[in-house]
C-alpha cells in the first residue's frame, strides 16, 4: 500500500502532541484515506495495550516512556503478532 503524506501525524494523534489546526486537518484527512484509517486504527490498538500496561500516560499527560528504542516496539510487535 501506498505511504502516505500524513502518516507521520497518527503517532502525534494518537498521543494528543498535534497542534490543533494539524489534529483537525488530520482528522479531516484519515476517513476518506484507508491507508491512514487503518493504520489510525492498528496503532490505536498498540497505544491502548501500553496505556493499559502502564507505558503510555494518559493522553496530554507527560510521559517519560513514550520515546522509546526501536527495540521496544518490534517486540511489543511481537508480542501482539505484528511483524514489521
Amino acid at each position: 500500500m501506498k505511504k502516505c503524506k500524513y502518516e507521520h501525524w497518527i503517532d502525534g494523534y494518537l498521543l494528543d502532541r498535534l497542534k490543533p489546526e494539524d489534529q483537525a486537518a488530520f482528522e479531516e484527512h484519515y476517513f476518506i484515506c484507508p491507508h491512514c484509517f487503518a493504520k489510525l486504527d492498528q496503532q490505536s490498538e498498540i497505544v491502548q495495550i501500553l496505556r493499559k500496561e502502564g507505558v503510555l500516560g494518559d493522553p496530554g499527560e507527560a510521559c517519560e516512556h513514550v520515546h522509546r528504542p526501536p527495540s521496544l516496539w518490534r517486540r511489543i510487535l511481537a508480542r501482539l503478532g505484528l511483524k514489521r
